[in-house]
This record gives structure tokens, sequence and C-alpha cells, in this order.
């Protein structure tokens, strides 16, 4: 099965801008994207999603889109709830992370933060 570079090119084009998405008119997630830095707040997702794997073995799944980022110069900041919990990419300063996910890209700023988050997907 051949991957879909479609998240990195994704985030990549988009350089410039700001998304919204409500649910029953409450803000649910909230996208920014400023030159090389995309923003995306989480601050309720109103349905659940099944079958999905752990919070490290998606972070390990992320490795290619961090990297990706990195060579673009480009920052992915995953905030939840307006806190920052991950960054991939560029500014991304990985310290005790890099030993789980194996990538100088991914940086786990709230690991507390990071697994309510996952939990709530």
């Amino acid at each position: 099965m051949k991957k879909s570079k479609l998240p990195a090119n994704f985030l990549l084009s988009l350089t410039y801008g700001t998304l919204k998405v409500t649910c029953d008119n409450q803000p649910s997630i909230n996208f920014v994207s400023d030159k090389n830095r995309r923003i995306i707040d989480i601050v309720d997702i109103p349905v659940k999603v099944s079958g999905k794997p752990g919070v490290m073995k998606q972070l390990s799944e992320a490795k290619s889109l961090a990297k990706k980022l990195k060579n673009e110069e480009v920052t992915l900041e995953i905030k939840f709830q307006g806190d920052t919990v991950l960054k991939l990419g560029k500014d991304a300063n990985p310290k005790l992370a890099k030993i789980v996910t194996l990538s100088s890209d991914i940086e786990i700023s709230d690991l507390k933060k990071l697994k309510k988050l996952s939990e709530m997907l």
C-alpha cells in the first residue's frame, strides 16, 4: 500500500489563514497558519473514533510527517484547549520524546494533556 503525502503537502501549502470548526455552535478545532508555523488547537472532539492505535504508535507513525515539515522549515504545533502538547518539524526540541519516537523532529510538550487528548479521539 502506498503512503499518502496529502497531510504534509496540505500543511505545507497553507501558508496564511485561519479555519474554525464548530459543532452545535461550540468551538471544536481552530487552525491557524502563519508563514512557517501551523497551529491546530483542539478545543473539543464531539465524536469518538474507534479502533485507533495508542498514542505512542501514533507518534511513531508521525515521524515521516515531522521530517518532511522540518525539511521544509515548517513547525506544526498541536494544542489541546489552548496548551501546546506536541510540536512536529522545525522548532521541535524532543528531549525525552526522542527515546520513544526515535525522531529528533517530534517534541512532546505536555504528556499528560497529550494522553487526555488521545483518549478523547
